[in-house]
């Protein structure tokens, strides 16, 4: 089974914009989640796409996180009106996220059991479960993140605040450095 991510022959906003960047990645991480509900169903797998999809949530989905609770949150914490209720929501996204990182933790750990084993994650016990709640969790985020976040984003930051979260964006996206990549390793342990 071979399902490459087709996001990535599309035109990647830059990091500079800052809400398109944001919705081009959950674009990805849906790809990321479609491709983890196949894997949890085929009898037979692709050992390079299983690297492939546990290194995308060691770095991609990791950096992705770290954006989102370093700097998109506390800007629409400063922005956003009260009776947007922002703190709720965002909240429920730190949860959210804590109870990922587990997840997250749990499905590289069986993709690379995968591997190292050469058995399709649905031959694993409790594997074909897990990869699916990883997935319909990640969905389920990006839709409120989609629906509620990014309009109130759109609404609520300036173009100065807009420009800034571009900045960070880019400071942290350009390029993959493996110094950058450990500092948000550290964020998370």
């Amino acid at each position: 089974m071979k399902h490459k991510i087709k996001v990535r022959e599309a035109r990647a906003p830059g990091p500079e914009e800052a809400l398109d960047f944001i919705l081009f990645e959950h674009l990805k991480h849906r790809e990321m989640c479609n491709a983890l509900d196949q894997l949890a169903d085929a009898p037979t797998f692709d050992a390079a796409e299983a690297t492939r999809l546990a290194e995308f949530i060691r770095v991609d989905l990791t950096m992705h996180v770290f954006d989102e609770e370093e700097d998109f949150f506390p800007l629409l914490r400063q922005r956003c009106a009260p009776e947007d209720q922002i703190d709720a929501a965002l909240e429920r996204f730190d949860r959210e996220h804590e109870a990922d990182r587990d997840l997250s933790a749990q499905v590289r750990i069986i993709l690379c059991t995968a591997v190292e084993q050469s058995t399709p994650p649905s031959q694993m016990p409790g594997a074909r479960e897990t990869l699916r709640a990883f997935a319909q969790a990640q969905r389920r985020h990006m839709m409120l993140e989609n629906g509620v976040l990014i309009p109130l984003a759109r609404r609520r930051l300036t173009r100065d605040d807009l420009a800034a979260l571009g900045r960070r964006l880019a400071d942290r996206h350009r390029p993959k450095t493996p110094a950058a990549i450990e500092l948000a390793h550290e964020h998370f342990e």
